[in-house]
C-alpha cells in the first residue's frame, strides 16, 4: 500500500472510531498517574492507541520506502558500474571497482575468476554453493578426479564428461568399465580405448579392439612388447599381425623391430605365414631372411622378382656379398 493512500485510510479510520464511541459515551475520563492526572473524552482514549499504531506504521512504511528507494538507485548505479568492470577485467586492465549491492558483489567476484588471463583464480566467494561449483570445475580443469554426484548432472554434461576423462587417466582400469559399459560418448570412448591400447593387456586388447584396432594400434602393441611393456606370445605376434589394414611398410617396421626379441624359428614362421596371405608382408619376409643369414634362400626369391622390386634387400645382399656389412637403420627405420 502506497503511503498517501496508508494515510488517508487511517486518518478516516480514526474519525469513525472516535465518533462511534463518542455518540455511545459522550462523557470524559481522568487518568490517573504517578501524581499526574489526565481527563479527555472517552472517544479520545479509544482513539489514541489506534493513532499511536498508525503513526508508527507509518514511519516503519517511511523507512522501508526510503530503504528501497536507496537499494534501487545502488542497483542502478551498480549495474552502469559492472558494464565498466567487466570491460576492465577482460582486457585484462587493474580494476578496483567497489559494489554496493551484494547481487553485484558476488557477480563480480565471479567475473574476476571467469578472467580469460588467469588474474585472479584465488578469489573468495562467500557463497558455499558457488564456491564448490567454482572448485570442482577448477579440480576438474587441472585433471583431477572430483565427486560430482551433488550436482545431479547429465552424463552429456561437459563438467561430467571431463570428469570421466580424468577418471580414465588417472584411475586404474576405469577405461576397462567404459569399455565394458558400451559408452556411448563418442570422446569417452575414444579416450578409454587409447588408454587400452596403451596399457592394457592383451587379453583385454584383442576383446575389446577387434572391430576398431587400426594399423597404428598393432605398431602400439608391438612397440609395447618390444619395450617389455607387454606380455605376447609369438603366435599372438601372428595374430596381430594377421590383418590386412597393415601397410607393407609396416610390416617390415615390425620385422626390424621384433628381430632381436624372438626366437629366430619363431621370427622366421611369423613372416612366412604373413607372407603366404598378405602380399604386403613380402618385404618384411626378405628382411627376416637377409637378418638370420637365410641368404641362398634370399636369393632365389630375389631372383625371381623384377628389376625395380626389394631395391633395399638387393642393395643390403650386394653390399654384404662384397664384404661391406652396412648397418641395418640405414636402409630400414
Amino acid at each position: 500500500m502506497k503511503t498517501r493512500r496508508f494515510m488517508v485510510y487511517s486518518l478516516i479510520y480514526l474519525i469513525l472510531i472516535t465518533a462511534l464511541v463518542y455518540v455511545l459515551d459522550g462523557g470524559d475520563y481522568t487518568l490517573k498517574l504517578l501524581g499526574y492526572e489526565l481527563s479527555l473524552p472517552v472517544a479520545l482514549w479509544f482513539a489514541l492507541p489506534v493513532a499511536v499504531f498508525a503513526l508508527l506504521a507509518l514511519l516503519h512504511m517511511i523507512y522501508h520506502s526510503i530503504s528501497f528507494y536507496a537499494y534501487k538507485r545502488n542497483i542502478k548505479k551498480d549495474t552502469e558500474l559492472y558494464a565498466d568492470f567487466a570491460k576492465e577485467i577482460f582486457l585484462a586492465l587493474p580494476s578496483n571497482k567497489e559494489f554496493k549491492t551484494e547481487i553485484f558483489k558476488t557477480s563480480s567476484a565471479i567475473t574476476r575468476i571467469l578472467s580469460p588471463w588467469g588474474l585472479y583464480r584465488d578469489v573468495g566467494l562467500d557463497n558455499d554453493e558457488l564456491s564448490a561449483v567454482i572448485s570442482a570445475v577448477k579440480s576438474a580443469q587441472n585433471g583431477e578426479v572430483v565427486e560430482l554426484k551433488r550436482f545431479k548432472l547429465l552424463k552429456d554434461n561437459p563438467l561430467f564428461i571431463k570428469n570421466e576423462l580424468n577418471k580414465i587417466e588417472n584411475l586404474k582400469d576405469y577405461y576397462l568399465e567404459i569399455l565394458k559399459n558400451g559408452e556411448t560418448n563418442e570422446s569417452l570412448k575414444q579416450a578409454a580405448y587409447k588408454k587400452l591400447i596403451a596399457v592394457g593387456g592383451f587379453a583385454d586388447i584383442k576383446k575389446f579392439s577387434i572391430n576398431e584396432r587400426s594399423s597404428d594400434d598393432v605398431m602400439a602393441v608391438i612397440e609395447r612388447f618390444v619395450n617389455d611393456d607387454l606380455s605376447v606370445s609369438a603366435d599372438e605376434i601372428f595374430e596381430i599381425l594377421d590383418d590386412d589394414k597393415i601397410s607393407a611398410a609396416q610390416y617390415t617396421k615390425s620385422a626390424v623391430m621384433l628381430k632381436d626379441k624372438l626366437k629366430p624359428e619363431s621370427f622366421k614362421s611369423i613372416f612366412e605365414r604373413l607372407r603366404a596371405t598378405h602380399q604386403d608382408a613380402e618385404e618384411a619376409y626378405l628382411f627376416v631372411l637377409y637378418d638370420l643369414g637365410l641368404l641362398d634362400e634370399l636369393r632365389e626369391i630375389l631372383a625371381n622378382s623384377d628389376a625395380d622390386e626389394h631395391i633395399k634387400i638387393k642393395t643390403m645382399l650386394f653390399l654384404r656379398d662384397n664384404s661391406k656389412i652396412v648397418p641395418i637403420w640405414l636402409f630400414f627405420k
